[in-house]
């Protein structure tokens, strides 16, 4: 549950996406949720912070710097270079050898350099480069004077840096020439300029492709590989004549190469100034597919695998609408020529901004209309338009150093939803901030262990760290918070400004708020402090507040509290920081008026506030439609006002508010800051819901309060109250899906279909039932016959209250069709004798479940209701057969999967016991200690809640009783 995160384990959609196959399906959101949980790795020096969470589009953005398998380099300020000189040109020849046996790549660099201090010594960033050093050479430029070599210092190992020192000292303001020769290793790491593969008609092929960010163009040539140290770059790329290539910036010529014949020269145009890490290049066998004239004034293709060509048609009608968009909005003309975006099969980020050549994991930009998942074509258009936004904020503006990593990354975060919402309004993008970015944040910025959005990193490893769910998504959320604060189109003229004033240079987020100050200025906002004193309170300090609203109902005041919002608290902390931050108020009684406007100081714990506008008897509503970054508690008659007015007619609240609301105060009460029975009042009203956003803002933390009731007598109780509320949406939405469907409805009836088929609403599963009869006579008609969006929930629904018929059925089109959807639906069964034998099968390797499949099994087994404690018997009586069979490498992760429903004292004995038998193993795991901890926090949420939830649940028990339901 992705606001609970001490208390349930984060659902990690990057396992979501295994090998690249031809076409991609795309899973929908109740596949997500089955997925493996993020059950976070030891870290390998045995001191990192374990918690730390990445962003929930992990998937997508995280390792653009990869983990480093070798030895870290010291630690500090000795990694980053003197400064002495900068680079101003750089010409860059490569001869990439892609063929098995011999991945290298011949290359060769001159680098146009100005002096700034006077030096005897031209460092520069290297890594896994072998240098030639007899062909270093130094002139200086004006006059071609060659400057002695006298000594060649390799620290690439230890510092990422090579030396070259000349016999007399470099003159400040003068410039010069190095050139040199190296040979580079096409990689299997996905970083650099590395190699990949993808197999056609039988047939493994290979390319060579870049992934630079965060420092990794030192690993494909020698530079000055900080993002302050921009320069231009022409590119000479070598290929095979029959192959393509494709780089930044348009090609210019092809010329033979000397000596070698059925090889090629490809001469690219000189790029625009730009950082290092936006360089990019490929050779392979792609095509590029044009986009249609007319969709936008920049020359617009798409690259892919030739037999990937008609899955490109979404990418093309999209991509250059979204690039006009943003080149209107941001008032600044897209500064090159054209904007390639490829589709690679083998890809370590998600994608990658390079400036005018996007890369892609082939999921994020190659689309089958007829396969595809709403959830995949959603996620195709915003991250295309998460890249696409970078080619303003990141690449035309760079973040001086990383530790504003969240100047680009953040920004793209926020401007996706923008940039998707204006090519495709039907997914309401605006509206799913909350629940995309928002919510899930809070969840990680509640502990005690989040950090600030700023801060000071040095090395690989650290700067890697930053690409987080605090860059990404707390980031998208301050900046639209700052965004409400000054006025949307003030903002909007503010960007502007700041990226015409910082334009091919580096800016820090002072320079974004001393822009979006003087915008304020000169339309006359009035702020109470400066954008920047208010807005780095909220870059330099983790965390964020609750406001605690304690009405005055005779005055018609209230007395604002900010507190800060943890989850959990440690009794022994340290850390020194006030946690008081500038607070935006902003608090409605009626949405057709203007919202109401106040603030609290960084330096006020309170204020009263005289007059809220609202009389004794109507609600107040605070942080209207969740524009800022805060939760909000109410006093129970304002509580009791916002639950009457819910039921008699929810749409006088904004949606946006009514997801906050339910959000809110499940969580609020899960810290014990309000009583459960406030925030269950407010569900009552969900009978009469029908929009996504409210629904699904609270779907996760329903679904804990399922998990925890489970076994307790008070379950019968609940399921009768989650029936009540989900039937009458599932009945709105219906099963079958049309063509004519809205995007969100689809994803309401994604959520609507898992509730109504896991609670046995008669209709869901009949449907399901039949549905999956006829794909069992038509096996080969799967994507015929089942929606994309629906096919996990009917699968496991059939599995789940069918018998060994369909269980075999769906046993084979794994084994035939490598559909693991089958497999995930096969651990739905709640036949214990069945989920023992999926167990049993993990330790056969005949038995046809696959090596790389043995962990979803034994995740989603344990995340059955029934599995659970199968599954945790099955790891403490069968250890020695599973570690004879498989290793040792799952136990930590298995034993993590099934402490997720464990909230007895029982069974917390039974995990201890079971960690201190097999202590070498488990003994000093992280991922153990993050079990344990949750079986824990289960166990005290049951012995505090239950008696009052299930006081609740009787006395709220629906008056007509819930017959169509199928019981197992």
């Amino acid at each position: 549950m992705r606001n609970l995160l001490p208390f349930l384990v984060l659902i990690a959609v990057a396992s979501a996406f295994g090998n690249i196959q031809t076409q991609f399906d795309g899973p929908d959101e109740v596949e997500l949720r089955l997925l493996e949980p993020a059950v976070v790795p030891d870290p390998v020096d045995g001191v990192s912070r374990w918690w730390y969470t990445p962003s929930r589009k992990a998937h997508i953005y995280r390792h653009k710097y990869p983990k480093n398998i070798q030895a870290q380099p010291r630690q500090g300020e000795d990694l980053r270079l003197p400064g002495d000189v900068l680079p101003r040109l750089y010409n860059v020849r490569l001869l990439p050898f892609i063929e098995v046996g011999n991945w290298t790549t011949d290359g060769y660099v001159e680098i146009f350099l100005d002096c700034i201090i006077s030096t005897v010594n031209i460092s520069m960033n290297s890594l896994d480069l072998t240098i030639d050093p007899a062909s270093i050479t130094v002139t200086e430029e004006q006059t071609g004077n060659p400057i002695s070599v006298v000594d060649f210092i390799d620290e690439q190992s230890t510092r990422e840096i090579i030396t070259i020192q000349v016999s007399r000292p470099l003159t400040a303001g003068k410039q010069y020439k190095i050139t040199m020769k190296f040979i580079s290793i096409l990689n299997a790491l996905l970083a650099g300029f590395y190699r990949s593969s993808y197999v056609e008609n039988g047939v493994t092929k290979y390319l060579a492709v870049t992934q630079f960010e965060a420092t990794d163009a030192r690993r494909s040539f020698p530079c000055f590989d900080e993002p302050t140290m921009k320069a231009n770059f022409t590119v000479t790329v070598g290929r095979k004549e029959t192959w393509t290539s494709v780089s930044n910036m348009p090609l210019i010529t092809t010329e033979p190469i000397v000596g070698m014949p059925g090889f090629v020269w490809d001469n690219y145009q000189t790029s625009v100034t730009m950082s290092s890490y936006l360089v990019a290049f490929m050779v392979s066998e792609f095509i590029g597919i044009p986009a249609e004239p007319g969709l936008s004034n920049v020359e617009f293709s798409i690259w892919a695998r030739p037999e990937a060509r008609n899955l490109t048609d979404y990418a093309r009608n999209i991509g250059p609408r979204i690039l006009e968009f943003f080149e209107s909005y941001y008032n600044i003309d897209y500064p090159l020529p054209k904007q390639d975006m490829a589709a690679i099969p083998d890809f370590a980020a998600g994608a990658m901004e390079n400036w005018g050549l996007i890369t892609y994991r082939e999921e994020y930009l190659l689309i089958d209309p007829n396969r595809a998942t709403a959830r995949a074509v959603q996620l195709a258009a915003v991250v295309s338009a998460h890249e696409l936004a970078h080619q303003w904020f990141g690449n035309l503006v760079t973040m001086d150093w990383w530790n504003a990593l969240w100047l680009n990354e953040g920004f793209a975060s926020y401007m996706e939803y923008i940039g998707t919402d204006a090519v495709e309004p039907d997914f309401k993008m605006n509206d799913q901030f909350i629940i995309e970015n928002l919510q899930y944040v809070f969840g990680i910025d509640a502990l005690e262990t989040s950090r600030p959005i700023n801060i000071e990193v040095n090395t690989p490893a650290e700067i890697n760290s930053m690409f987080d769910a605090i860059s990404y998504e707390k980031g998208s959320c301050v900046i639209r918070m700052c965004a409400d604060i000054i006025g949307l189109e003030t903002f909007q003229r503010g960007l502007t400004r700041y990226l015409s004033d910082n334009a091919y240079g580096n800016a820090g987020q002072d320079n974004l708020w001393a822009a979006l100050q003087t915008q304020a200025d000169s339309e006359n906002v009035i702020l109470p402090a400066t954008v920047k004193e208010i807005m780095d309170t909220w870059t330099f300090k983790m965390g964020f507040p609750y406001v605690t609203v304690n009405r005055n109902y005779q005055t018609g005041g209230a007395v604002v509290i900010q507190n800060r919002f943890l989850l959990r608290k440690s009794n022994d902390t340290t850390d020194p920081t006030v946690y008081q931050w500038w607070l935006p108020l902003t608090y409605t009684s009626d949405y057709t008026q203007t919202k109401r406007r106040d603030w609290l100081s960084v330096d006020e714990f309170s204020k009263s506030l005289p007059n809220l506008g609202a009389a004794a008897n109507q609600w107040v509503i605070f942080n209207v439609d969740q524009q800022n970054y805060y939760r909000v508690a109410y006093d129970p008659t304002n509580y009791g006002l916002i639950r009457d007015q819910l039921i008699a007619d929810h749409q006088r609240v904004s949606a946006n508010n009514r997801a906050q609301l339910l959000d809110d105060a499940f969580n609020l009460a899960l810290t014990e800051l309000i009583p459960y029975a406030d925030a269950l009042d407010l569900t009552l009203y969900l009978k009469y819901e029908r929009e996504y956003v409210p629904w699904h803002a609270v779907l996760s933390e329903l679904n804990y309060v399922d998990i925890m009731l489970y076994n307790f007598a008070e379950f019968s109780n609940w399921k009768t109250h989650m029936t009540s509320l989900v039937e009458p949406y599932y009945n709105f939405i219906g099963f079958q899906e049309t063509q004519s469907d809205p995007h969100l409805t689809k994803y309401c009836r994604i959520d609507a279909m898992n509730w109504a088929c896991r609670l046995g609403v008669a209709d869901c599963v009949q449907n399901s039932l039949s549905t999956y009869a006829t794909l069992m006579s038509q096996p080969d008609n799967l994507a015929q016959i089942v929606s994309p969006n629906e096919k996990s929930t009917i699968l496991r629904t059939a599995i789940e209250y069918g018998g060994q018929a369909e269980y075999d059925f769906a046993f084979n089109q794994y084994k035939t069709k490598s559909d693991t959807s089958f497999l995930v639906a096969m651990c739905a069964s709640k036949q214990a004798t069945v989920l023992s034998g999926l167990l049993e099968m993990l330790l056969d390797p005949t038995s046809g479940i696959l090596r790389l499949d043995v962990n979803t099994v034994f995740n989603n087994v344990a995340n059955n209701p029934i599995g659970n404690e199968i599954a945790l018997d099955f790891l403490i009586n069968r250890w020695d057969d599973i570690q004879n069979a498989l290793g040792s490498v799952y136990f930590a992760t298995w034993y993590r999967y099934v402490c997720t429903r464990q909230n007895t004292q029982a069974g917390l004995d039974k995990l201890i016991q079971l960690r201190d038998a097999h202590s070498v193993i488990l003994g000093n795991s992280n991922s153990v200690k993050q079990g344990i901890q949750t079986v824990e926090s289960n166990i005290q949420w049951v012995s505090l809640n239950l008696g009052e939830i299930g006081t609740w649940l009787a006395g709220n028990q629906p008056a007509k009783t819930i017959s169509n339901v199928i019981r197992h």
